[in-house]
């Protein structure tokens, strides 16, 4: 069967059979669809029956619309222009979700039921309205079906937008594809959507105006003096009626987001809240308490909404854009929507839209933007996110309002101090030489964010007043959680040529039982060491305490001390030094110049023998063990001393010069 359009039916009169089109003022009927009256008349002239009458003449003209055969039920809808109007009525008069005429309705319950079925008709007949194929023999073709309700004005965007707060809260689903078939039959209305945000930017003026805070030309009469409660109160109320219809198409077809920004809509809605919603707070403060609760929630409402509105258009061609496109799509640019919603914030920022964008972050916390951007793997520029950081830190601190995050905060209001100490021992991983308060204070300018501290440090990027703050006393020290590093670490200019584990180095310094024995057999090394016989040694003492490792600071070279030559000690010192150190006896030989290399080794070994008493040395150097377990594990007390005779021990047996200047170019260092 053709398309309704192109169909023709024929009827016999009077015996004679003739044809008629399918669509033609032919098939209509006379009838009178009367306007829809709101609740409000009720308590203004006419009681609640006249209202029910009035309103069950609506409700019975709608249930025998829907019962008409497909091409009666067209012809009526495009022919009969009472049938419009009354539909018209509805759409404007009906009350929305936040209106007192419900109340004056449900005080009533039959009036309520009645209204309640008579918009379930409104909606099914709108319904049937945007359905171009009914069955597979009641169609209209989808070229004539958008050609039909756009040129005989069945639908438009206003339409649109008051059936999407009217049935929005309850049935999206349907609505969103009644817009969708509308718009993809009909792409007119595309076009027709970006002249109403057009309009809605010149609606933004006006209500500007009327508060008196925009001089401008399109912003028509302006209002100078004060305002009285019931003009505040209509102002509030078109306000949320705005911003609730534009939200609720917004959020029944996103696809609209697209087209409302290509009229920049975005900017005069940031730049209308941050004019009107700070002076609209202040006027109903001051109102009277009957109608300050009221105002109030209706005012929070429509800020609300103003800040939802503005999400959906950021993300649209951002966020959402990012999540829906596939990363295998390599024509695809995605740093084209990063670059959207940075300029978008940063604009904020630059414009100094204070009040909307700290509103707007409480809702949508832009640190969630960011963290999802950074793990969908897209590489942010730093500069511009931190400048949005940073201004959003200024604002809130011209407001007074709290930088602590709500993750951070202690049920009393403080910070908590085991998340804070978290936060700090993370820094000090890093950067441990860093002093934990100026951690602290680093931490509280980038919003207790840990990793971009570690950045800016190692960037030197630091702010001018917290560069000044290095030398800033740990006062208040918090508790420190020893963190190993199982990588070498460079410690200081004098060490650059070995590597230090501090796993190794902790477990030598807590073990202090056999650390006295350790140092003893360290200073007797040193004297088996000592003699060369390229060496000329005529003027060496044998004092050695300088030359142990703690006889010297670290800003001091390490050098041999002087010694005053034995010939050259005064008698009575000699004695005193031989009956201390040497313990010999009475007699002693007579005192040679030099002094025989080989006594002076077995002296000391007795020296060392008497110091430990019993003690036998160990095994061999060629049999010590300087292998160790796994690197990252922790070595044994041995495996350390061995590592460390091994390399002080280097070439011992030939080429003395090269380990003397070996330890000559170590000092240096």
């Amino acid at each position: 069967m053709n398309s309704l359009e192109k169909r023709t039916i024929f009827i016999t009169e009077g015996g004679k059979t003739s044809g008629a089109p399918a669509l033609s003022p032919k098939w209509i009927e006379s009838r009178k669809f009367l306007h829809f009256l709101p609740p409000s008349v009720i308590s203004n002239g006419i009681d609640l029956k006249e209202w029910c009458e009035v309103t069950q003449f609506i409700k019975n003209d709608l249930h025998w619309l829907l019962k008409l055969p497909h091409h009666k039920f067209w012809s009526q809808t495009i022919y009969d222009k009472s049938l419009h109007s009354s539909l018209v009525s509805f759409l404007q008069e009906a009350p929305r979700f936040y209106s007192e005429e419900k109340d004056i309705l449900k005080a009533s319950p039959p009036a309520w039921n009645l209204f309640k079925e008579t918009q379930k008709l409104v909606f099914l007949t709108f319904i049937r309205m945007a359905t171009h194929k009914e069955s597979k023999d009641s169609y209209i073709s989808p070229e004539a079906f958008g050609k039909l309700i756009y040129d005989n004005f069945i639908f438009d965007v206003p339409k649109m937008m008051d059936l999407s707060i009217l049935f929005g809260p309850t049935n999206s689903v349907l609505l969103n594809r009644m817009f969708k078939n509308i718009f993809t039959n009909q792409p007119k209305y595309k076009f027709d959507l970006e002249e109403t945000a057009k309009g809605l930017t010149k609606v933004f003026q006006l209500v500007l105006g009327e508060l008196g805070l925009d001089s401008s030309q399109a912003a028509g009469s302006v209002n100078y003096g004060s305002l009285s409660t019931e003009e505040i109160d209509e102002l509030v109320t078109y306000i949320l009626d705005i911003s609730a219809t534009l939200w609720y198409f917004v959020d029944i077809y996103p696809e609209a987001t697209l087209i409302l920004i290509k009229a920049n809509i975005q900017n005069q809605l940031a730049d209308f809240y941050e004019k009107s919603i700070p002076y609209l707070c202040r006027q109903v403060e001051i109102m009277p308490q009957n109608v300050k609760e009221k105002m109030t929630r209706n005012l929070n409402s429509g800020r609300k909404f103003l800040l939802q509105i503005y999400n959906a258009l950021l993300h649209s061609g951002s966020i959402r854009l990012l999540l829906s496109q596939s990363n295998e799509d390599a024509s695809w640019d995605r740093e084209q929507p990063v670059e959207l919603w940075l300029d978008w914030l940063t604009c904020l920022v630059s414009e100094r839209q204070r009040h909307f964008l700290i509103d707007y972050n409480l809702i949508f916390q832009v640190q969630d933007d960011i963290d999802l951007i950074t793990q969908l793997g897209i590489q942010m520029d730093s500069t511009r996110v931190e400048y949005v950081k940073v201004g959003l830190k200024e604002f809130r601190v011209e407001f007074g309002l709290s930088l602590t995050p709500a993750s951070l905060r202690a049920s009393d209001g403080g910070v908590d101090p085991v998340k804070m100490s978290g936060l700090i021992l993370q820094v000090k991983e890093l950067l441990p030489d860093l002093q934990e308060n100026f951690i602290l204070i680093c931490l509280k300018h980038y919003d207790f964010n840990p990793e971009a501290v570690v950045n800016a440090v190692l960037e030197d990027n630091l702010p001018p007043h917290l560069n000044e703050g290095h030398s800033v006393p740990d006062s208040q020290p918090i508790p420190e959680v020893f963190v190993g590093f199982e990588e070498p670490t460079d410690i200081s200019k004098k060490t650059r040529t070995k590597t230090v584990h501090f796993n190794e180095m902790r477990e030598v310094l807590n073990d202090k039982q056999d650390m006295k024995s350790l140092i003893l057999d360290r200073v007797d090394e040193q004297l088996a060491a000592e003699y060369e016989d390229e060496y000329d040694d005529t003027y060496d003492g044998h004092a050695v305490g300088s030359e142990d490792p703690d006889a010297h600071n670290g800003e001091e070279e390490f050098r041999r001390s002087f010694v005053v030559p034995r010939v050259l000690r005064p008698k009575m010192e000699e004695e005193s030094d031989d009956e201390e150190d040497f313990h010999q006896p009475e007699e002693k030989p007579k005192d040679h110049f030099v002094t025989n290399p080989e006594e002076m080794r077995a002296l000391a070994e007795q020296r060392r023998l008497s110091r430990r008493g019993n003690y036998r040395p160990g095994p061999a150097p060629s049999q010590r063990n300087v292998v160790g377990g796994p690197r990252g594990q922790g070595q044994e007390k041995e495996t350390i001393v061995a590592r460390r005779h091994k390399t002080e021990n280097k070439t011992r047996g030939a080429n003395h010069n090269r380990r003397y200047m070996a330890d000559r170019k170590r000092r240096e260092f």
